[in-house]
This record gives structure tokens, C-alpha cells and sequence, in this order.
């Protein structure tokens, strides 16, 4: 690590994102403007430990939303835009010419991203204010006011919070160290995980504490064992470039390979469905007149059957759409055969484009599979540890993935200084 810090530029890019990790949880902490903030900050940890639902909602904030920061609404926002801008790539034609057109369309798709991610956070902050200005956040009435600057305010707020994360995570991006999206997700986990396994002490005894610690070192050591597995491994399939002759000289005839991933969504499907299946437990809570109904929807139990099934077969869906435009076969095919390269025994054109999609076919077939297992494998080992894996199986999935990918970037980029 000494040797890592002295590499001329890495202590910068270290400090700085040391630097925008602390200004993020610094605004996680700040409140927004017009809150009560001491009823609010009591209310919110007794409903975190009353209700495991909102318990869940503070570990995926990083404690910030219940209590209405400035921050609060953390990298939701733009995780959700990143989702329903890759979902249009896949399904909208002149998205996915964009996204082909390389180096030029990928950052136009990335500004559309980020403004998308401030709509959201516009929308999200405005349902968070309306929910607070109801009575319908924990602490019932926790806005000095009810008029429309009342609600304005955190809205407001919150709607900033949202473009200063963004500039957070593509400083951290462009000129720290790690994806900025990935680091400031983990920080924010990190942050609230040793509270939440000192919770779980509390309420059930030592027993059940070393049980559940062990089923989470557990779920860790296999999540990271899978993630590395589909993220690393690809069939690389050969491919032969044309001899020319010029003149006396001989050019070309090179031999090198396409590579087709197991895997390229990566845990990004678990995240977006975990967060879709609890999405109508938190409208529940919020609705006027919603209450806090029962049931698998608006209180979803992890440790169930029912609920893992769903989020097996959810996630496995998913994957499959997410990974469905991330080679198109036919335009790899017809590049090769721009540049005079062709896969050995199989015709340049069609036949190499129907060659690599059943490559790609047979080779991420199980794929789905092992992301649905990965998904529902904390989950599973917290309910056979005893514990109610509500929220320590999510929050150990969200964990494992988001540091595994600030890792492997790191590893890529300055890997030969570690």
C-alpha cells in the first residue's frame, strides 16, 4: 500500500476521492432546510427499529433519507436513470445505433443519464417532501409548515443533493480512483452495516449474533467467488487476418480472438429488482390511508420461499434482457469483414454472425442461473443462520457487489502499483 500511495499521481487521485467520500456523507448528515430535525432524527431510529421495512430503507440510504438530508436520496436516482437508459438501448433502435457509434455515442448516452438522474431526483424528492408534509414519514409531522414553500424546500434540496451526487461520482470517476457510482454505493452501506450487525446482537443474544456474522462471512466468500467467476470468465473465439501482399512484403495474416463474456450485467439485476419488490411496501407506507398492510408485496419476507422464488426468476429475467444488446453478432460479423478478418472454417458474413450468436448462446445459457442463485444466497443463509434476513441479506449482496466492482476497477487500472 506504501508503494501504491508513492506512484506519482496515485496519492492525488487517492486523496481526492478520500476527499468527495467525506463530502458525501457529510451532505447524508446534513438536513434539509425547514426539518425538525430532532423529532425527525428520534422518530427515524425508532422506526428503524421497530420496523424492519424502514430498516431497510435507512441501510439503502446510508441513514439519510428517513432523516430528509440533503443527500438523502443517495445514488438511487441515478441507478434508476442508468436502468431505464439501458433498458431503452436494448429495446429503442436509435439508442442502440447511439450506443454502437463508440467512444462519441457512450458519452451522449452517459449526459442522458445524468439528466435523467436529476429528473428522478426532482421526482423523488418531491414524493419524499409531499410523504413528510402529510404525516406520513416516520414522526408524523416533521416539516416546520404545510404550505407549498414547506414542501419546496427539502424538495428542493434533495433535487441539488441529486446533481452534487452525480458530480461526485463522475469526479471520482474521471479523476479518483475506482467507478464513482460503485465507491460512494459502498460508503454508504459501509457506513450503516456495523450498526445494523450490533442491532441484531442486541435484539437476539450472542448466539444468534455469531450465527448470523458466520452466514454473512458465508454469503460474502460465494457471492465473491461467483461475481468473479462470470465477470472474468469469456470464450474467446479465434479469428484470422487476410495475408496481402504490397509490393515484395507480406502484410497481415494475424491471429487474434473476439472475446463473448459469461456475463455483463453483473449484479445490477439483483440491485434493480430488490429495489422493485420493495417498492410497493414503501408506497404502502407513504399513500394516504395506505397503512401497513400484511402480505408478500407490501411486506415482503426474505426468508420466505415465496419471496425468493420471485427474486430468483425476476433477477434471471432480467440478466437476460440487460445482456440481450451487449453484442450484437451481426455487427461484429460485418466489422470482421470490413477489415478482412474472418473466424477459421466458418464464411465471412451471415455465417460468422449466426456462428457467434451460437457461441454467445451456449456460452451465457447458464448465466441467468447463477446471478438468480447469487441473488437469493444471502437471503437463504441468513434464514437457515435463524436470523430474519430482511435486511442484512440485501444489505450483504449490495455490499459484496459494489465492493467487488470498486476492487476489480481499481485492480484494472493500477493494479501493477499494488
Amino acid at each position: 500500500m506504501s508503494g501504491f500511495l508513492r506512484v506519482s499521481g496515485l496519492r492525488a487521485k487517492f486523496s481526492l476521492t478520500v476527499l468527495a467520500v467525506v463530502l458525501y456523507r457529510l451532505g447524508q448528515n446534513l438536513p434539509s432546510p425547514g426539518v425538525d430535525v430532532r423529532a425527525l432524527r428520534a422518530a427515524a431510529d425508532a422506526a428503524v427499529r421497530d420496523d424492519r421495512f424502514y430498516g431497510l430503507i435507512d441501510m439503502l440510504s446510508g441513514g439519510g433519507l428517513l432523516r430528509l438530508s440533503v443527500l438523502g436520496l443517495g445514488v438511487f436516482p441515478y441507478v434508476a436513470a442508468s436502468v431505464v437508459v439501458q433498458l431503452l438501448v436494448v429495446t429503442v433502435p436509435r439508442m442502440r445505433a447511439l450506443a454502437a457509434a463508440g467512444g462519441a455515442g457512450a458519452a451522449r448516452i452517459q449526459r442522458y443519464v445524468r439528466i435523467l438522474a436529476v429528473v428522478m431526483g426532482a421526482l423523488m424528492g418531491t414524493a419524499v417532501a409531499v410523504a413528510a408534509a402529510k404525516g406520513r414519514l416516520p414522526g408524523g409531522d416533521v416539516l416546520a409548515g404545510s404550505g407549498v414553500g414547506t414542501v419546496l424546500a427539502p424538495a428542493g434540496a434533495m433535487t441539488a443533493g441529486t446533481l452534487v451526487t452525480t458530480w461526485l461520482m463522475r469526479l471520482i470517476s474521471s479523476r479518483g480512483l475506482g467507478d464513482g457510482l460503485a465507491v460512494l454505493f459502498f460508503v454508504q452501506l459501509a457506513a450503516v452495516f456495523p450498526d445494523l450487525l450490533w442491532r441484531v446482537r442486541q435484539e437476539e443474544g450472542t448466539g444468534a449474533f455469531a450465527a448470523t456474522t458466520a452466514a454473512v462471512l458465508v454469503s460474502v466468500l460465494l457471492v465473491i467467488v461467483a461475481v468473479l467467476v462470470l465477470d472474468r470468465a469469456e470464450r474467446r473465439v479465434p479469428i484470422q487476418y487476410a495475408r496481402r501482399m504490397i509490393g515484395v512484403r507480406r502484410f497481415g495474416g494475424a491471429a487474434t480472438y473476439v472475446p463473448l463474456r459469461l456475463d455483463h450485467a453483473g449484479l445490477v439485476p439483483a440491485f434493480t429488482m430488490l429495489a422493485l419488490l420493495h417498492l410497493p411496501g414503501l408506497a404502502a407506507r407513504l399513500w394516504p390511508g395506505g397503512g401497513r398492510p400484511d402480505g408478500l408485496w407490501t411486506s415482503p419476507d426474505q426468508g420466505s420461499v415465496w419471496f425468493m422464488v420471485v427474486l430468483f426468476v425476476s433477477v434471471a429475467v432480467l440478466s437476460v434482457l440487460s445482456s440481450a444488446g451487449a453484442v450484437d453478432p451481426a455487427r461484429v460479423a460485418d466489422r470482421l469483414k470490413r477489415e478482412g478478418a474472418f473466424v477459421p472454417g466458418i464464411r465471412p458474413g451471415r455465417p460468422t454472425a449466426d456462428y457467434l450468436g451460437y457461441v454467445r448462446l451456449r456460452v451465457t445459457a447458464g448465466t441467468p442461473f447463477v446471478l438468480g442463485l447469487v441473488a437469493v444466497l444471502p437471503s437463504a443463509a441468513l434464514a437457515l443462520a435463524g436470523d430474519q434476513p430482511f435486511v442484512t441479506g440485501t444489505c450483504v449482496l449490495l455490499l459484496a457487489g459494489a465492493g467487488l466492482r470498486t476492487a476489480g476497477r481499481i485492480a484494472d487500472r493500477w493494479g501493477q502499483h499494488i
